[in-house]
């Protein structure tokens, strides 16, 4: 067991050193790539809060939801606001039962 803890530390350590290596090199590392991964995961998304509630939710549908005209949404997703507001109603009444 001590023998495999010492194996993954050293090497973590080694891979950690390659990374600020390609860093310090100007090269993409796979910490750069991770965070931007979680970025593009994460971005276009809305906190909504209602009263003691909250959602996040995609942009989209938001506006989508609040009747924002939003240039050729429902055409480049293919989706409608009826079937955004159908996702989240049948949610609310499954959860109920």
């Amino acid at each position: 067991m001590t023998m495999a803890m010492k194996a993954l530390t050293t090497a973590f350590l080694k891979w950690q050193q390659d990374q600020l290596k390609l860093e310090a090199l100007g090269k993409p590392s796979t910490w750069q790539m991770c965070r931007r991964k979680l970025k593009v995961l994460n971005q276009n998304k809305l906190i909504v809060f209602a009263d003691d509630n909250f959602g996040i939710f995609p942009s989209h549908e938001v506006f989508m939801l609040a009747n924002v005209p939003v240039r050729d949404t429902e055409k480049g997703l293919n989706i409608t606001r009826d079937q955004v507001y159908a996702k989240y109603t049948e949610l609310l009444v499954n959860k109920r039962s």
